[in-house]
């Protein structure tokens, strides 16, 4: 692979590295506070409102399958000048009209897809010593734009309108697609020489499929998605559930993502990775266990979950950036992680939706699926740590 004409500064890279980052999640989880709008203006259906919601992850899942490709073809700096300035051109375009919102939307999912994917590669590539570290400023520069977007959509609104509030997303973007062409990224993506790990045909689906490496970090993002899409689509229902009022559950919804931009920063702080998973066990479970508790217990779970959910997003990511030191084959198993994950991640809202119906007690059921998922991703993770132990020394 080619190298960059020109050193990229420690401080200049961190900055490009929370650039993206802004844009990953905020032009997906703050256009939910704006449903009522976009419903009054145009007369639209919950069924269209919730697509607004349901197809970004679909594209994520797509658009994580192809993003290898586009970066071996295209190379990195051209991927991220491509795809910010889609990202912008998308955000300005979509509130014009109802067929627009949703084709900008698939494009917004698309184009975040390939950056969300592309930047774990781009640490790989240009700092593999500090992969781990870089994710987790990545991981908070996301959750603090998200919660910071998400608090300011509703204030903007009554200023400038719900369409104008959705053009302001372009900003950041526009911002990443000049950065992208002044650095000196990588200009071209080629394959390079394999480390043992891995077999240098992991780049392939047939390949992928057969490379257990790559299914347990799919598993482990895969499961970590589903419950925190899950959790941010129907929390304010299980409040409610427990009596709590709608405004109440709109606000304990509000410190679920705000809690969570701390957390990032301890899986730098924290050296060893089993440490930070049990520390998301501990979470799940006290988060979980806590709801039915009253006030006190709302409050715990929303703080507890929060934060979990935050904190093994950044484990997930910090574990597939680390998982080979050839950017070839994070590229493979970021591309194929994220697939998996997104796409099993958009089926989460509406199976837990539905699941309050048919199970005993409503919600109070449901949370002991939601439990056992928790469960299941906290063994796929130690399984993932473990293999991560044996093939690098870590």
């Amino acid at each position: 692979m080619n190298k960059p004409t020109a050193s990229i500064s420690n401080s200049v890279f961190l900055l490009f590295i929370i650039a993206v980052s802004a844009n990953l999640r905020m032009s997906v989880t703050a256009v939910s506070p704006l449903f009522p709008q976009i419903r009054a203006s145009w007369g639209t259906s919950s069924t269209f409102a919730s697509l607004l919601v349901t197809l970004p992850l679909l594209c994520f899942a797509a658009g994580a399958v192809v993003t290898p490709a586009i970066v071996r073809s295209l190379g990195l700096k051209a991927t991220f000048t491509v795809m910010a300035a889609a990202l912008g051109i998308a955000s300005v375009l979509r509130p014009a009209t109802p067929l627009l919102l949703i084709a900008g939307t698939v494009l917004v999912g698309l184009a975040i897809a390939c950056l969300n994917v592309a930047l774990p590669i781009l640490i790989a590539t240009l700092h593999p010593d500090r992969a781990t570290q870089l994710t987790s400023y990545y991981s908070l520069s996301q959750s603090l734009f998200s919660a910071v977007a998400t608090a300011a959509v509703i204030p903007l609104t009554s200023m400038i309108g719900w369409q104008n509030t959705l053009r302001i997303f372009a900003v950041p973007a526009i911002f990443v697609a000049i950065f992208a062409v002044v650095l000196p990224l990588p200009a071209v993506q080629r394959t390079t020489a394999v480390g043992k790990d891995t077999p240098h045909s992991a780049r392939h689906l047939k390949d992928l499929l057969r490379d257990s490496y790559a299914w347990l970090l799919a598993g482990f993002m895969a499961l970590q998605s589903m419950i925190f899409y899950s959790l941010s689509a129907w929390l304010p229902s299980i409040f409610m559930h427990f009596d709590a009022s709608s405004q109440n559950a709109g606000f304990l919804l509000s410190i679920f993502q705000l809690i969570g931009i701390p957390a990032a920063l301890l899986v730098s702080l924290i050296p060893h990775q089993r440490i930070i998973l049990a520390l998301n066990a501990a979470g799940y479970f006290i988060g979980i266990v806590a709801l039915p508790f009253g006030t006190i217990g709302m409050w715990t779970a929303a703080l507890c979950l929060g934060f979990t959910a935050a904190l093994i997003f950044t484990q997930a990511l910090a574990l597939v950036t680390s998982s080979s030191r050839d950017p070839d084959i994070v590229a493979a198993r970021s591309g194929f992680a994220q697939a998996v994950g997104y796409l099993i991640a958009a089926s989460g809202p509406m199976i837990f939706g539905w699941l309050p119906s048919v199970m005993p007690g409503g919600w109070s059921g449901t949370l002991w699926v939601f439990a056992a998922v928790m469960a299941v991703t906290i063994a796929i993770g130690a399984a993932a740590i473990s293999r991560d132990r044996k093939e690098h020394g870590r």
